[in-house]
């Protein structure tokens, strides 16, 4: 029998084929019943290799670490009714994982997509594999190979608009992504890559209203993240927390503290001592599974257990992210991921100095960095510019704000951390200048009502 793709797979069951598919198909646009409809194919054929191998791809990708080592455990079992060369290899890359070589199953990897283009699952997990090394030319590479075998397909053309974007080609990224969602409206894979657009270049009230019609089709953990991100951004912390409590679904547990972590630096907004105990503590649960745990996991995780004063756990992090190969393969985390987890470690004990020593090199490279997208990692951006605050650092402030500007005009931090630096410096009329594009900027994306725009409006009240 043959896949929507024309490619062969290893069962004689059209009713696994057909739940095995839908599988496929929900997990690739984000939708939700991906595990139940390959438990449904692995009902119907329990010899099913390539359906196990996907149930344990889809399930490490989630965060499920329990279910991807059982099915990958399946797929090594069943590995002997694989009668084809790219399933069997499948079933190599994720026993791969599940011993924790990872570098092994992304070769293993690399090797189905150059010789079977239209793999979908392949591709995909290859392809986050090139978020997680930060070589989002290789992802642009993998998606037009893909797309030239398969021209109609919107996951590839996608994957292309999303790494053209990640890559600084913003405006032929979106465009790529909006033909992308024009062949397929309810694809919220797509919705996530339009609206990385429109938040990179600073569109915030596209940004969110194109994760809100994402949600509105179904309520995806990464898209609710990315709505609680924004509105932390435009200085709403009680929707940044509405969204944050979701339970249907939960947000995954990295993501959780990322969002607090952001309300605690950047909006000054401090959540309970038992709120940080609990999210260590589920911490700890997952690193039961470590090896399935993704280097940007691993810092977020390192992140609660400073923040709860278990300095043992968190340097252990610290020593397992620097354990790390070096370079590209480990999307740089050996080296400037550590740092950024050394830094945050630095500032809860209440040292901004070394901290902001530490983040250096890391930030002046961070595009270059995996791990998370561009928009993911300007957290450490904005953390940079906050601890220069802190500690009175007028010129780095106006340079870092500045230079953040550049490819953001509507990132009200920086515009308010413009504001701090000429009254620091005494320039009354620079300072007034940018209160006024503080206050214009934020009435452009609907941010009117956070406080350093409330501040901001006061200083041109009295200066009137």
């Amino acid at each position: 029998m043959n896949d929507v793709a024309g490619l062969a797979v290893s069962t004689t069951s059209a009713d696994a084929l057909a739940a095995y598919e839908r599988g496929v198909d929900l997990f690739l646009r984000w939708r939700a019943g991906s595990i139940e409809a390959l438990d449904a194919a692995l009902t119907a054929d329990p010899e099913f290799a390539l359906a196990a191998c996907t149930r344990s791809y889809i399930a490490w990708r989630m965060g499920r670490v329990d279910i991807a080592d059982a099915a990958a455990q399946q797929a090594v079992k069943t590995a002997g009714s694989a009668r084809h060369e790219r399933e069997r290899l499948h079933v190599q890359a994720v026993d791969a994982v599940r011993r924790g070589a990872s570098p092994d199953a992304y070769q293993i990897l690399e090797r189905i997509t150059a010789e079977h283009p239209t793999d979908r699952i392949g591709v995909r997990i290859l392809g986050l594999n090139c978020i997680t090394q930060g070589d989002y030319r290789a992802g642009i590479g993998l998606a037009r190979r893909s797309l030239a075998a398969s021209p109609d397909e919107p996951q590839y053309l996608t994957m292309l608009g999303f790494f053209l974007e990640q890559s600084g080609y913003n405006d032929e990224g979106l465009e790529a992504s909006l033909r992308s969602l024009a062949k397929d409206p309810t694809n919220l894979y797509t919705y996530h890559a339009v609206g990385h657009a429109y938040q990179a270049r600073g569109d915030y009230r596209n940004a969110l209203e194109t994760f809100e019609r994402a949600a509105s089709l179904e309520r995806y953990a990464h898209v609710l993240w990315h709505l609680a991100e924004a509105h932390a951004i435009l200085g709403d912390g009680r929707m940044t927390r509405d969204y944050w409590a979701s339970t249907s679904p939960p947000l995954p547990l990295y993501e959780r503290i990322e969002l607090l972590w952001r309300l605690e630096v950047l909006r000054h907004e401090g959540t309970d001592d038992a709120v940080w105990q609990e999210l260590a503590k589920q911490a700890e649960k997952l690193l039961a599974h470590a090896d399935f745990l993704t280097t940007w996991m691993h810092h977020w995780i390192g992140v609660a257990f400073a923040h709860v004063g278990d300095w043992e756990k968190a340097t252990r992090q610290l020593a397992r992210l620097r354990g790390l190969p070096a370079g590209r393969a480990s999307g740089q985390w050996s080296t400037l991921g550590a740092a950024l987890l050394e830094a945050e470690m630095a500032m809860m004990r209440g040292d901004a100095a070394a901290a902001v020593e530490l983040m250096a090199p890391s930030v002046e490279a961070i595009d270059t960095m995996g791990g998370g997208s561009r928009e993911q990692k300007d957290i450490f951006r904005d953390v940079f510019l906050e601890l220069h605050r802190r500690l009175g650092r007028v010129a780095q402030v106006i340079a870092l704000a500045q230079q953040r500007l550049l490819a953001n005009p509507w990132h009200l931090q920086s515009l308010a951390a413009l504001a701090w630096a000429y009254e620091r410096a005494g320039n009354a009329a620079l300072r007034r200048q940018a209160c006024r594009q503080l206050v214009s900027r934020a009435q452009d994306v609907g941010a009117s009502d956070a406080p350093e725009v409330v501040a901001a409006r006061k200083v041109l009240e009295v200066a009137a």
